[in-house]
């Protein structure tokens, strides 16, 4: 599993003909995924399983439209494991999303200033 995959940001850029909206989306995204991961484990940590499950759902969706394929992986499984009523299951991987997070920001932050720098190209 890939951690990052440009296409899939090309893809989004190409589908609704806006480069700009995409950049402005993947930096959104970027400056959001720390708080995002935290309001995931926060939740489960409270035992807010509905707000654990929203915040998830989010995060899966969104790294699904960026590319970020690990997180996506993994936000899945952690939807999988709260369908199934195994929050011990879903908190321990739900406890490793910060590193893929940081992995996927790093991998993002690269793609962001190369697409950048092909720009003023």
């Amino acid at each position: 599993m890939s951690i990052f995959d440009p296409r899939d940001l090309d893809q989004l850029a190409m589908d609704i003909a806006n480069w700009p909206f995409m950049v402005s989306f993947a930096e959104n995204y970027r400056r959001l995924l720390p708080a995002r991961v935290e309001r995931i484990v926060a939740a489960m940590d409270s035992g807010d399983l509905d707000q654990a499950m929203d915040a998830t759902l989010s995060l899966r969706v969104a790294s699904s439209f960026v590319g970020t394929h690990e997180l996506a992986e993994m936000t899945r499984y952690v939807e999988g494991r709260l369908r199934k009523g195994d929050v011990v299951g879903a908190l321990a991987r739900a406890r490793l999303l910060a590193d893929a997070a940081e992995r996927a920001e790093l991998a993002l932050a690269a793609y962001l200033v190369e697409y950048a720098g092909a720009i003023r190209s």
